[in-house]
């Protein structure tokens, strides 16, 4: 995009997609946390324990070992 394309967008949609990225990221922030021993992205744990898809290892929520 040309700097003059830029400048046309309407401070709402550019206010809007703002929000629409903010929300994102807050329900990403839920539902993922980083694998203590690889730091690749896994799925939360809400409770017990999960396996890495990626490692193998096993993981429980709060455990930082990085």
């Amino acid at each position: 995009m040309t700097v003059e394309a830029l400048l046309s967008v309407p401070p709402f949609v550019i206010g809007v997609a703002l929000v629409v990225a903010a929300v994102g990221l807050g329900i990403a922030w839920l539902r993922y946390q980083r694998c203590p021993h690889c730091g690749l992205l896994a799925s939360r744990v809400q409770q017990g324990w999960k396996r890495c898809g990626h490692c193998g290892r096993q993981y429980r929520k709060g455990l930082r070992i990085r």
